[in-house]
């Protein structure tokens, strides 16, 4: 038995290595017919060196067969000194007993290479998604909104013109430290939520220097997801889209809240993030509009979210209290790509602090 194993653990390798190049799951009708083929002499080879073993090591016993036994019942004899047709049949034995066994270590090969295979497709289709989501988050960060960089500038050259130099000083320094937190970190993925919500204050401020009373902002956010691990920039557009769509075309005032909570769902913990506003709502069915979004805010956000998280997220489109439009983010905390490991071991951005 022990010589039979070590047999097979030499041929082994051949196996493996013919098995590939069979390539049985590239082409696999031709794959396992070769492979089959290939059993043959390799039955046939591994019946001779075994045979070559035990007749050299009955030469070295004095003619003794050393402990073999078979239906016919030879035991201190060599097989091949019978001759006839019961040796034919003892050698077709043998060779159906290897054949059969190399069916099992081509399946284990089998096996083995789904294996390695599965793993590196798993490896690449993780790489290749966080290529896409660090290419979707330099395109994000690319096309940050010209109208809200227009509109800031000529916000504080009005300030200026009319003597506001502190609110102008102000609004500038705010601009500037948001636009140096959006391009920090070309490789960051994830941030805490708190850095989120820190970005999306300085954004609010700026744009409630533009419109004065005209624009109220209530942020709730819970102390137990303050830490969470959330996609870069991830906020920003949905506030932004919420004051462009929900406040600007107003005439009268209107208020953009922001909230973050945790949440479980069957089990599962996670965090839920809404962004809503006051105004007059979606244009179209949330669920069409949703699927006919294009540009940064949507369409980014759901492409973003369905590459790094999956099927583990949900992005809803309604309507809020006061009627305006309502986008709710629910967030899994135990994902498990490593796109949302936590930002302490992936690098973060820290937003600056505002200059007073």
């Amino acid at each position: 038995l022990w010589t039979r194993l070590h047999l097979w653990a030499l041929l082994l390798p051949v196996v493996l290595w013919l098995f590939r190049w069979a390539d049985v799951r590239a082409r696999l009708k031709r794959g396992v017919g070769w492979v089959l083929l290939i059993g043959v002499p390799v039955a046939v080879v591994h019946v001779a060196v075994e045979r070559g073993i035990f007749a050299v090591a009955t030469l070295t016993r004095g003619g003794i067969y050393p402990s073999f036994t078979t239906s016919f019942d030879f035991r201190a004899v060599d097989p091949y000194s019978i001759g006839g047709w019961r040796l034919a049949v003892f050698l077709v034995r043998r060779f159906i007993a290897d054949y059969f066994t190399y069916f099992i270590v081509a399946a284990l090969c089998f096996a083995y290479e789904h294996f390695l295979r599965s793993r590196q497709q798993e490896e690449q289709t993780q790489a290749l998604q966080a290529e896409l989501a660090q290419a979707q988050l330099q395109a994000l960060r690319m096309q940050v909104n010209p109208h809200f960089l227009f509109n800031t500038l000529n916000a504080i050259a009005v300030l200026v013109r009319g003597g506001e130099t502190s609110k102008a000083g102000r609004t500038l320094r705010l601009l500037s430290d948001m636009l140096r937190a959006t391009f920090k970190g070309a490789d960051v993925q994830m941030a805490p939520l708190r850095e989120e919500i820190d970005l999306v204050e300085r954004y609010l401020e700026i744009e409630e220097i533009r419109f004065g009373d005209r624009l109220r902002v209530e942020i709730e956010v819970d102390p137990d997801v303050s830490e969470v691990p959330v996609p870069y920039l991830l906020l920003q557009p949905l506030v932004e889209n919420a004051v462009r769509h929900g406040i600007a075309p107003h005439a009268e005032a209107g208020v953009v809240r922001v909230s973050a909570r945790p949440t479980t769902t069957q089990g599962q913990k996670g965090v839920e993030l809404v962004v809503a506003d006051s105004g007059s709502g979606f244009p179209k069915d949330p669920e069409t509009l949703l699927a006919e979004s294009e540009g940064v805010g949507l369409a980014n956000t759901k492409r973003r979210l369905e590459t790094l998280y999956g099927d583990a997220h949900t992005l809803e489109l309604g309507t809020a209290a006061e009627g305006g439009a309502r986008v709710t983010l629910q967030l899994p905390l135990d994902a498990g790509p490593d796109q949302l490991r936590p930002a302490s071991e992936q690098g973060t951005t820290t937003v600056p602090a505002p200059e007073s």
